[in-house]
């Protein structure tokens, strides 16, 4: 794995929501009114899961000044981390649909499907790095946290506050 480019598809997938949210802006608004408003709504709870990361990791993640917040020396299960191991991947693909939900043209809605589908690639490779970086600590979290799955990462922890309550 050494030898392979790293975020080679978040990069690829990056340029096709460049494009997506280009052509949004280009292109006329979705006729479909209620659909537009949802995209909007899923367009900022995906700002929120792609920005928030990076303070949380400057913050927990160990990092050096002046380091890239991706140069974590020790893995963050707090915050948004608690809930879903990656935020961030899991904004891209909400980046994406929200897009075409608010532009609802075929060649938005293929970009965004391509940019899903790099994302899901590159996820479960990030998940392969982790485990190498940070051995068997990221693997326990592994099976605490979900990777993308926002509402079983919120009831799993609703779930174990209310047992560190009890």
């Amino acid at each position: 794995m050494a030898d392979e480019p790293k975020w080679v598809a978040a990069w690829v997938a990056t340029g096709f929501l460049i494009a997506q949210f280009v052509l949004t802006l280009v292109l006329d608004g979705g006729e479909i009114d209620w659909l537009r408003y949802a995209g909007f709504v899923l367009w900022a709870h995906a700002v929120v899961l792609g920005w928030v990361p990076i303070v949380q990791f400057k913050k927990a993640g160990g990092i050096a000044r002046g380091d890239s917040y991706m140069e974590t020396t020790r893995v963050v299960d707090t915050g948004l981390y608690a809930i879903v191991r990656h935020p961030q991947f899991l904004a891209w693909p909400l980046m994406a649909v929200a897009l075409a939900l608010v532009s609802q043209h075929l060649v938005v809605i293929a970009l965004g499907a391509a940019a899903i589908a790099l994302s899901i690639g590159d996820f479960r490779k990030a998940d392969a790095r982790n485990i190498e970086k940070f051995g068997e600590q990221y693997r326990d979290y592994m099976e605490r946290v979900p990777g993308w799955n926002l509402p079983a990462g919120l009831w799993r922890r609703m779930r174990s506050r209310k047992r560190a309550r009890l």
